[in-house]
């Protein structure tokens, strides 16, 4: 089973008017957010990718293509890794709706029990776990270890090359809630702790997905970094 790196985009100036993003088009990088995941793409120079994927947002596909920049790799559009459709409430204040009484009550269930919460004419918190949760199980099918070759001891009497295996790792461009949600089903945690998660601009999640042989269980690994290195 395949390592995932599960990459929020990096930050743009969308990020510091304190409002939701949700599927607003044509939210672009900043010049921080550019420098960022420019350092990412370092970072996982000298690591094996063997596919990169990105939500449909631009501030998501234009981190994905830097990260792609130097390899031979193209950036996959998945539709399932996009933000939560906020609905009605797509571009306010956050401010304004925890504190507005038409909103606020809406808002706490929001931060308080979000498996109930629903955006008016958009989607469900727990909808927008399902769909990722199924998307990202679908690149995990898609994506079985690859096979490659071991040479055997030259001082073993010629012994035959004997084939080996490695998980495939893919790189994942998505955003915080998406990543939370994902974290939160692949962890056991209640859907309604995923709040709990934090997940900054230009981070990279990697969970590890195993198959216990012995008892058929997956197992799951996760390491978190929480800053790329500075430009």
């Amino acid at each position: 089973m395949p390592v995932l790196l599960l990459i929020r985009h990096a930050t743009n100036d969308f990020v510091k008017t304190g409002r939701l993003p949700g599927r607003t088009p044509n939210i672009h990088l900043n010049e921080e957010g550019r420098r960022q995941a420019e350092a990412l793409a370092r970072l996982l120079h000298e690591h094996p990718l063997d596919a990169i994927y990105s939500s449909p947002l631009e501030r998501a596909i234009e981190t994905a293509w830097r990260i792609a920049a130097d390899r031979n790799l193209p950036v996959a559009i998945c539709r399932d890794l996009a933000d939560t459709d906020n609905g009605d409430y797509t571009g306010m204040e956050i401010k304004r709706l925890s504190e507005d009484e038409a909103t606020r009550d809406f808002w706490r269930v929001v931060i308080e029990t979000p498996s109930q919460a629903r955006f008016p004419n958009g989607e469900g918190l727990l909808e927008m776990q399902q769909r990722v949760v199924q998307a990202l199980e679908a690149l995990i099918a898609a994506h079985p270890d690859r096979e490659v070759q071991a040479s055997g001891d030259p001082a073993g009497g010629g012994a035959e090359d004997k084939p080996k295996r490695r998980p495939q790792v893919l790189a994942i461009v998505a955003h915080a809630d998406v990543i939370k949600a994902a974290l939160a089903h692949y962890l056991g945690m209640p859907f309604d702790h995923f709040q709990r998660l934090s997940i900054a601009p230009a981070s990279l999640t990697a969970v590890t997905i195993g198959h216990d042989d012995k008892t058929g269980r997956r197992y799951i690994l996760v390491n978190y970094v929480n800053r790329v290195p500075p430009a």
